[in-house]
């Protein structure tokens, strides 16, 4: 008995419930030579074996899963992961629901495939995927929209191309870099009047999505925030381009590619700052070792030799390939009770947290599921970041707190990509709950914490602070934080990694492309 017929008809299920895509031409060519009558034995076999691995081969082109290039090239840092977490990444990608229908529906096909000529239906399955939606008068599809009214879509930033009628995605891009490419802070930094401390708390695995999920989106700690930027969008969701485009912030938003090119020395943050009068400093809670992280901060990034050891402190994890991952409230107490010691040159420190990445293992922890320990984690990293604001309120000492996270941990998952997967730079991942907190100085407490919803980056935010370089935040007549944010330019929504680039249309619509593909609506 042959099973080619469940093969497509499976799929074509799997199809329409989500769960897979669906290359209905490849299909259909593959169909028609497997379900064509073949009277000898001998290409029967011949074209069996032939067939099977173009079966394997089509079916993973049709699965959600990275493309296996990209597979490939990152097989140096899979091999890092603990056999347990390589576990529980497959527990993410079987579903054992779906697997349990696909038999029950394979013990059917068996039952009645003497009686009923499924390669017909199979046929008719694999047309029906183009047909239907032109059959069908649908309304256009919308885009996922976030799930609370202050982050609802913005119309475009200025500085973002805009035009009368809509505009292809490919000329969209392009005008975007363009623009982006000429762009510079406004106002410009310079010496700060009144100088001060600047703190950067770049923050793997967190966005207002997962926030969300885990039922944490109000914690306390963002209402001790002077501005929380609920349109934030770190353009990246991997953890070595998110660094590197907050080092190389002082520039306009770039493509992915070019974060690994040569800059205009100008675009570097921290050097800018340092040639400013500040003294700049980085600092991990972890060794900064998995897939050259650590060596990407120096060598791309602008901090060469300015790492600070979190080694003394308390671990209080360990990461999926088994490394130390130290305790944040200890790593950053220690760091600043060493701070105060050292004069009244203003410092910038970069710090850089991974407690709350994919993997970490907890220990007493009774599951090891990294899905079931983040919302723990979380409440421990923001509970930590809570008693860390009010040690630096204590000193007195004038400081300005910028919480910014790299990119989201997709604790929800879609059908484009399981959960924690990050392929694929959706908003559910890159709209991070970034904030800013002006601490000290003799400045009076703030009366409350500024929302902003306007699409924002990187370059705005460093905007932000030459604003407070300019006019100091610590004088009497120092302009309004409220103020302040509504010169914000704004960024229009794009993000990419190596493969996938997303782009919000000109009408609101997330669009997703793969390679040189083509542009397709986004709804997970």
């Amino acid at each position: 008995m042959s099973f080619w017929s469940f093969y497509f008809l499976g799929k074509v299920g799997l199809y329409y419930a989500g769960y897979l895509g669906f290359h209905w031409l490849l299909n259909l060519l593959l169909a028609v030579a497997v379900l064509w009558p073949v009277a000898s034995p001998g290409v029967r076999r011949a074209r069996l074996a032939l067939a099977l691995p173009l079966a394997v081969a089509l079916l993973y082109y049709d699965s959600h899963l990275p493309p296996i290039a990209r597979v490939l090239s990152q097989t140096h840092a899979l091999a890092a992961f603990s056999p347990a977490y390589m576990m529980e990444l497959l527990g993410r990608v079987f579903s054992w629901r779906v697997v349990a229908g696909i038999a029950v529906a394979l013990m059917a096909y068996v039952l009645l495939s003497r009686r009923i000529r499924f390669g017909t239906f199979a046929l008719l399955g694999i047309v029906s995927v183009p047909l239907l939606p032109a059959l069908m008068a649908q309304a256009p599809p919308f885009p996922w929209t976030p799930p609370r009214q202050s982050m609802a879509v913005a119309a475009p930033a200025s500085g973002a191309p805009t035009a009368a009628a809509p505009m292809h995605p490919d000329e969209r891009m392009q005008a975007f870099y363009t623009g982006e490419n000429q762009r510079r802070p406004s106002p410009e930094p310079s010496a700060p009047q009144a100088p001060f401390d600047l703190i950067v708390l770049h923050v793997c695995s967190l966005s207002w999505d997962d926030m969300e999920f885990v039922g944490l989106r109000e914690h306390s700690l963002m209402a001790r925030f002077d501005a929380v930027f609920t349109q934030f969008n770190t353009a990246a969701s991997y953890s070595g381009p998110a660094a590197l485009r907050l080092l190389r912030g002082n520039c306009g938003q770039g493509s992915h590619h070019s974060l690994y090119e040569g800059a205009d020395p100008s675009c570097y943050f921290f050097p800018t700052l340092e040639q400013l009068g500040w003294r700049t400093r980085g600092l991990l809670n972890h060794d900064g070792k998995f897939d050259g992280f650590g060596q990407a901060l120096e060598s791309r990034g602008g901090l060469a030799g300015k790492f600070d050891s979190p080694e003394g402190a308390p671990i209080h994890m360990r990461g999926f390939d088994g490394s130390p991952i130290y305790a944040d409230r200890d790593v950053l107490s220690r760091w600043w009770q060493a701070r105060q010691q050292q004069g009244s040159q203003p410092v910038a420190l970069y710090y850089n947290t991974v407690s709350l990445h994919d993997g970490n293992q907890v220990p007493g922890s009774k599951s090891r599921s990294s899905l079931d320990t983040y919302k723990p984690r979380l409440a421990q990293l923001l509970a930590d970041f809570d008693r860390f604001l009010t040690e630096l309120e204590a000193t007195g000492r004038p400081v300005v707190v910028v919480l910014l996270p790299e990119h989201g941990a997709a604790l929800r998952g879609d059908r484009f990509q399981i959960s924690g997967m990050r392929e694929i730079p959706n908003p559910r991942i890159t709209l991070v709950p970034a904030a800013l907190k002006v601490i000290g100085g003799g400045r009076k407490s703030s009366t409350g914490t500024v929302v902003v919803d306007k699409p924002v980056s990187y370059l705005d935010l460093n905007g932000l602070l030459a604003s407070l370089m300019r006019d100091s935040p610590f004088s009497e007549a120092a302009t309004p934080l409220s103020e302040r944010v509504q010169q914000l330019k704004g960024t229009d929504f794009v993000a990419e990694n190596d493969d996938v680039v997303m782009l919000r249309s000109s009408v609101n619509q997330y669009l997703m492309r793969n390679g040189k593909g083509a542009w397709l609506p986004y709804e997970p």
